[in-house]
């Protein structure tokens, strides 16, 4: 999940710490429901200036595509791997 903030400049941008109130997006598709169904008005709890979300699409696209890269590369727990079963001692 990602959290969207509202700056002071009345744009938003991404940021875990960003000071107010924030919205938060599971994926790139809650993005556009949240657009669709005026989220981001509700959770900021203003209308949105235009131009507010422009560049979070592709900010938001970017977050989670290095994300599910990562996750990728993880493997499944208990899945055998290349190398020998660590021993103790």
């Amino acid at each position: 999940m990602v959290r969207c903030a509202l700056t002071p400049a009345g744009t938003a941008t991404l940021s875990r710490t960003a000071p107010g109130r924030g919205a938060w997006l599971c994926s790139p598709a809650c993005l556009d429901r949240a657009v669709t169904r005026k989220g981001f008005e509700r959770a900021w709890r203003q209308p949105l200036p235009a131009g507010a979300l422009d560049g979070l699409r592709d900010a938001v696209s970017n977050a989670f595509e290095s994300t599910d890269d990562e996750m990728r590369e993880w493997t499944a727990a208990g899945t055998a791997s290349d190398g020998p079963p660590p021993t103790k001692g």
